[in-house]
């Protein structure tokens, strides 16, 4: 609703609305889908997710996803302006409205912050700056503070899963850090940074974690349930929760964003790993 003033122009509505316990625009907008939709509708929860770029993959025109999900363009408008309509009466911290406000970086997926900045009826964020270009460097530079935090998380996936090729293990970090907001990182920048924390990469490409690097005890927990298994999208969300993660978690963001899982096919989830294997 929209209300008016004495001179007749327009104002934005109330924030009104129970704001919800996510601390960052993915979280929250998956929180905020399933309670527009509720239980009884995940299938619009997914649609929605996938529309916002937050279902594993970059966001899509709305054609492509609606297609991807069986439905109409006009269906998944329809659901989108009820998720707006929520989304624009929902409590903002500041710190939310920071990071939600800021203008895109380079290498993150720019038509998905759009849309979600625009569900909760804020302008939309600045498109990445432009990159300068520069003469190729004579010696590779210094590992960033961002690259080394990707590095570790890169080292605690092949500490749980063993050893990776670097596509593989790049796809996993990408997953990981998109979900939390991270700057993505390319693969050769990976590949310096986890040289510098002690992984190593063998004769055959695969890169194994640094000595003594232990994995997180729900990656473990994970590994134990689900490696090897070809899991429907419920079996998976189960796996997570055994592993210690809770429903609403596994069920909204760890099925799309968890690094140790990769979807293979329709309604089919897979832990990555077995690349030892395959070389």
């Amino acid at each position: 609703m929209v209300a008016q003033t004495n001179e007749g122009s327009t104002v934005a509505p109330m924030r009104d609305g129970v704001p919800l316990p996510g601390t960052t625009p993915p979280v929250v907008l998956s929180q905020l889908a399933y309670r527009v939709f509720g239980p009884l509708r995940t299938d619009r929860v997914r649609a929605m997710l996938d529309c916002l770029g937050l279902a594993g993959l970059p966001a899509d025109p709305v054609a492509v996803v609606a297609a991807r999900h069986g439905v109409s363009t006009v269906t998944l408008n329809i659901w989108s302006k009820m998720l707006a309509a929520a989304g624009s009466r929902h409590p903002l911290p500041i710190e939310l409205v920071t990071e939600l406000a800021r203008r895109t970086r380079t290498g993150e997926d720019h038509l998905g912050r759009v849309r979600a900045v625009g569900t909760f009826g804020l302008a939309a964020p600045r498109p990445p700056r432009a990159q300068p270009t520069f003469p190729p460097a004579t010696a590779a530079p210094m590992s960033s503070r961002s690259d080394r935090a990707a590095a570790w998380v890169a080292g605690r996936i092949l500490a749980a899963v063993g050893p990776l090729r670097m596509s593989t293990l790049h796809q996993a970090v990408t997953r990981a850090r998109r979900a939390r907001s991270r700057p993505l990182i390319a693969s050769q920048q990976l590949a310096s940074a986890l040289r510098a924390i002690g992984a190593t990469r063998d004769d055959r490409g695969l890169w194994r974690a640094p000595e003594g690097l232990a994995p997180p005890a729900r990656y473990r927990a994970l590994v134990a349930v689900a490696a090897g298994r070809d899991l429907t999208r419920q079996e998976m969300i189960d796996a997570l929760r055994v592993a210690g993660y809770t429903e609403m978690s596994a069920n909204m963001r760890k099925i799309s964003s968890h690094p140790l899982i990769h979807r293979d096919g329709p309604n089919r989830f897979v832990l990555i790993g077995g690349d030892l294997s395959k070389s």
